[in-house]
């Protein structure tokens, strides 16, 4: 599989329109990745559930979203978590372009992506608690670059963590790991240089890298500016077990070896 999923931006129509970034089928089997664009004045789906949980993260515009009965302005940057089984929908009633990146975890069964709500939305108490505003002083500085966590295990999100991370010039991962878990990253500011293996690629705003369980990698900001993205671990490690294992590239001077036949005489 591959590990960029590009920027498909250039793709969309004027109209709503969602476009996949890993799945409905292939690719990373434990989540679905969409990014969706709302012109002004349009709207998705009417009010409507998911089997299973879904997560918006608004990174340019403004939207409005209902969940239930409860209707709220969503800002960039933010985050919006839906609960699986929660009714809801969204539209644009401003003047700009709205867009965001959405995930939907675990993978939903093939045929039921979408479930309309008929009759009545019921209330839903404290729907506002399912928003996340990310602001610059919520970044948090740890050793190698900052974060923001907006889902957890413990406040509710029972598939995947999401944070955002904040990576200053020169700075990155730890060296090269690879995790139990799968782990995707979905850049929306600067450039990511992502190693796996020995290959780098660069990853820039609107492309997701997508780092299956068991893969060699690490990353950094080989650039001039912060680079941000949100890291999505699914499932999210169990307290205690280990998060990473480092891993040494070892180069040889040896002939390589090649298993072809011995020539006949």
């Amino acid at each position: 599989m591959k590990v960029i999923a590009r920027n498909p931006e250039a793709e969309f129509p004027e109209s709503f329109k969602s476009l996949w970034l890993n799945g409905p089928t292939g690719g990373l089997e434990s989540c679905n990745c969409l990014v969706s664009r709302v012109p002004p004045g349009h709207k998705g789906p009417r009010l409507h559930t998911h089997p299973v949980d879904q997560f918006y993260f608004v990174f340019q515009g403004e939207t409005t979203v209902q969940i239930g009965t409860t209707v709220l302005k969503v800002t960039a940057p933010a985050m919006v978590r839906f609960p699986a089984g929660t009714p809801h929908c969204n539209w644009n009633e401003t003047d700009d372009y709205e867009m965001h990146f959405e995930l939907m975890v675990p993978r939903p069964p093939e045929g039921r992506l979408i479930e309309y709500w008929e009759g009545d939305a019921p209330e839903i108490a404290d729907a506002a608690r399912y928003v996340t505003p990310l602001t610059e002083d919520g970044y948090q500085m740890g050793r190698l670059f900052a974060s923001q966590h907006i889902a957890w295990r413990e406040n509710g999100s029972e598939f995947a963590r999401v944070y955002a991370a904040r990576v200053p010039p020169g700075s990155g991962g730890p060296a090269l790991h690879f995790h139990d878990f799968d782990q995707l990253y979905y850049v929306f500011g600067g450039e990511l240089t992502v190693q796996v293996g020995h290959r780098k690629m660069i990853a820039k705003p609107g492309d997701l890298v997508m780092l299956p369980a068991g893969l060699v990698h690490t990353n950094l900001n080989e650039g001039d500016a912060d680079e941000y993205h949100l890291a999505i671990l699914i499932p999210e490690p169990e307290e205690g077990q280990q998060f990473d294992y480092k891993v040494n590239i070892q180069y040889s001077d040896e002939v390589p070896f090649v298993n072809m036949p011995e020539a006949k005489s």
